[in-house]
């Protein structure tokens, strides 16, 4: 099968080494780059506002910042290395803003003066040679203008839109979205999934002109359907800010089920793919476009010098230069391998052994594998379920709140 544009990836925006990301591209090899879809990065626009409008409660000047809910961003010096990622490679490289919580400014301020500043600043990165960008603003979308404006971009909505059925898809396109990132909730509902790809394909006869394409994210860790995830992307817009990993509030939820869990470990815990075998990934590959991994919070720098590593794929034993050579060998269990930075130019690895290691592994069991078809459809009701307590022989619990 064609495995060429298929992985969103995360740029490391919290590496402070500038060229670090640059010189792991340029290691991997051609099949690994050809694989990839976009390399996405996170930026803020921000503009002194100095009118004295709307808000009684505003002093005269403040700063108006919209950018993404990871509370990191790209440094300059990482923007320039992507780009040149871009020019060198031609893989795209994607900005993001995801943020919910719009500043009132971008909707109203005086003589538009901020709308007006946030379109010239996405104009620089336009004429730079962006062509992808993710925008959490639906009215923006349809006013029109952002289309006007930049012809040749490709719009994504974001994840945190929790676009979840068919009909959704349909209005985010009408909206004038180009790729729709689904909600992570449809991991595990290959119904709807089946039933996006028909309107999706009868949108496309409809509109042969347009670029459509679906998204999922198959690797992050959030439980389904969190109840604390907006308030997370909240705060976490000051992550820079605050002691954010140690606030007390993740001790009411992601550390306190991490701690006695795992983290996804036991996959009713995270809405990760859950793909043993290479069938049930080529399965998902048939509705499904773009495979997005999440990454742009991973810390440090790995200790190898900027000119020892490169992008691959990882087992924690294993490590190979491609998702191609995981699929054409049948080395499953296939999301056992993570996306992620290895040692540059490693000895040649022994596939048969390496097929024998991964056979010894608990998701190749018969009760492993029977879990693999129930997640493909199970809809997160774990409630009424229970086969992932069975199978990894841990209490049984309705809800993930209740640990």
């Amino acid at each position: 099968m064609n495995l060429n544009k298929r992985f969103s990836i995360a740029h490391y925006d919290n590496w402070s080494h500038p060229s670090l990301y640059y010189e792991a591209i340029k290691n991997s090899t051609q099949q690994f780059r050809e694989e990839i879809y976009d390399i996405y990065f996170g930026k803020k626009f921000r503009y002194k506002y100095q009118e004295h409008e709307f808000y009684d409660d505003y002093t005269k000047h403040h700063e108006v910042v919209y950018g993404n809910v990871m509370g990191v961003e790209a440094s300059d010096e990482q923007v320039d290395y992507l780009f040149k990622i871009q020019e060198e490679f031609g893989i795209d490289v994607s900005l993001t803003i995801n943020q919910l919580n719009i500043p009132v400014e971008i909707f109203y301020s005086k003589n538009n003066i901020v709308i007006t500043a946030f379109m010239q600043w996405l104009q620089e990165f336009y004429d730079r040679g962006l062509r992808s960008c993710t925008l959490a603003n639906n009215h923006l979308m349809k006013s029109g203008i952002l289309q006007d404006k930049f012809p040749e971009m490709k719009w994504k909505n974001t994840v945190n839109q929790q676009v979840s059925s068919a009909q959704e898809v349909l209005d985010y396109l009408y909206l004038g979205y180009n790729i729709i990132q689904l909600d992570r909730s449809l991991n595990r509902n290959m119904d709807e999934l089946k039933r996006i790809k028909d309107v999706v394909e009868r949108y496309k006869s409809k509109y042969p002109e347009k670029y459509i394409k679906t998204c999922i994210l198959v690797k992050e860790g959030c439980m389904p359907f969190c109840p604390f995830k907006r308030e997370h992307d909240d705060l976490q817009l000051y992550y820079k800010k605050i002691d954010y990993w140690r606030s007390y509030l993740l001790e009411l939820s992601c550390g306190r089920r991490e701690k006695i869990l795992g983290q996804a470990i036991v996959p009713r815990s995270g809405t990760d793919c859950f793909w043993l075998s290479v069938d049930t990934f080529k399965e998902y590959a048939e509705v499904v476009d773009i495979f997005k991994h999440s990454g742009r919070l991973r810390m440090g720098v790995p200790p190898q010098d900027s000119g020892g590593i490169q992008f691959g794929w990882y087992t924690g034993k294993h490590a190979v230069d491609s998702f191609k050579e995981i699929i054409e060998n049948r080395l499953e269990p296939v999301c056992l391998w993570l996306l992620g930075t290895i040692k540059f130019q490693r000895p040649k690895i022994d596939l048969e052994d390496v097929k024998r290691d991964l056979k010894r592994h608990f998701y190749m069991t018969d009760e492993a594998k029977k879990l693999e078809q129930r997640l493909k459809n199970c809809k997160n009701q774990c409630y009424n379920c229970h086969l992932c307590e069975r199978t990894f022989k841990i209490p049984e619990f309705d809800s993930l709140i209740e640990l």
